[in-house]
Order: C-alpha cells, then sequence, then structure tokens
C-alpha cells in the first residue's frame, strides 16, 4: 500500500512540475508574461509600539513583465494594486485605512512601473523603478531572486516567480497625521511573492 502512494504522488502534477522547475533565468521563454493573482501575495509590515511587526496585505494585483532571462537589462514590468483591496486582521482598521489613510475614493491604485534591472548574482538582481502611491512618484528599489521556471502543468504555458522586497518611509508618499501616526514605525517593507504566466 505504500508503494501504491509513492507511485501516486510521484505521478502527480504537483511533483512533476517540481521535478521539471528550472532556476536557470536563461531557460524561460523571452515574451510578454501575466500576473497570476492567485498565486501572488503583496505582504506589508510595519513597526507597532516598537514592540512588533503588524503585517497585512493587498489582495488585488495584477500586473504584467516582459522578460529577458539572457540580457536582464531587456525586462520590465508594470505592477498595480487595488489600495482598496487591503486586508489585515482588523476589518475596523481596513477601513480606517481605506479612507483615512490612503484616501482610496482619490487614489485607488498604487503602481510600480520599472526603469532599470541590475544583476547581482545569478538568480538575484536589483529592479529599479517608480512607485506612484497617492499621488506620489519616488524611485524604489526591489531586491529581487527568481525562483524557477517550468511549463505550468495546468495553464499550458510557462511559468516563472520571484520574490523581493523593498523598504519605503511614510513620509515620502505624504500620508496623512491620523491619530495613530505616533504610534507606528516611519519605515514599511514590503514583501512580494509573484507568480506570472507567458501569455498565448
Amino acid at each position: 500500500m505504500r508503494w501504491l502512494l509513492i507511485l501516486a504522488i510521484a505521478a502527480s502534477p504537483w511533483a512533476a512540475a517540481q521535478a521539471d522547475t528550472s532556476q536557470n533565468p536563461k531557460s524561460a521563454p523571452r515574451g510578454t508574461y501575466s500576473l497570476d493573482p492567485r498565486h501572488t501575495l503583496v505582504q506589508f509590515c510595519i513597526r507597532h509600539m516598537g514592540l512588533s511587526d503588524y503585517c497585512g496585505r493587498f489582495s488585488k494585483v495584477t500586473g504584467t513583465l516582459t522578460f529577458n532571462g539572457g540580457q536582464h537589462e531587456k525586462s520590465s514590468a508594470r505592477i498595480e494594486l487595488d489600495v482598496s483591496s487591503i486586508d489585515t486582521l482588523s476589518k475596523e482598521l481596513d477601513e480606517k485605512l481605506r479612507t483615512q489613510f490612503f484616501e482610496t475614493a482619490r487614489h485607488p491604485v498604487a503602481r510600480f512601473t520599472t526603469n532599470s534591472v541590475r544583476v547581482t548574482g545569478e538568480r538575484t538582481g536589483i529592479v529599479a523603478g517608480t512607485l506612484e502611491l497617492r499621488g506620489v512618484s519616488k524611485h524604489v528599489e526591489l531586491a529581487v531572486t527568481f525562483n524557477g521556471g517550468l511549463m505550468h502543468p495546468f495553464a499550458n504555458a510557462y511559468a516563472i516567480g520571484f520574490s523581493g522586497t523593498t523598504t519605503i518611509a511614510l513620509n515620502d508618499f505624504a500620508f496623512p497625521e491620523v491619530s495613530w501616526r505616533p504610534f507606528v514605525g516611519d519605515t514599511v517593507k514590503l514583501t512580494l511573492e509573484v507568480e506570472f504566466i507567458a501569455e498565448k
């Protein structure tokens, strides 16, 4: 019975995908990729009262990537967040963040557009670009890792994945001085886990 279970797992699409994943960026087909929102996470964390990091996410993300694994400088991306999709542990806080802090009625979308890519290792690089948030545009650099690529077992197209991190300053984006502002830190760490699927 144990051997039957092992054989069933080994034959599953998941196991096949694990075996076929390539961590060589050059193995990924060049071209345009669409962000897979079901396998993408944009998380933010901010220090709370100097005691811990309070984290949340944006649940609605879209974007496109023009990828060239052999000439990284020719790669570019554009990612958009629906700011009203902010999601923390508190629904009450979510509503306050939408209305009082991000003012989503006036600024519904945050957008990151790449300007350059600099390789730092076999699978790592610095992606520089412009972050548009609350009507303010600032230069931001993401430390990015290419996690791998493979033929997606269900989408019938090539898929690639990345992890990225950056830190932004609240004062750079003219956030309002809400009553609870003194109780949180001045910087926010952004973490991205993103998958893209090649357009057919």
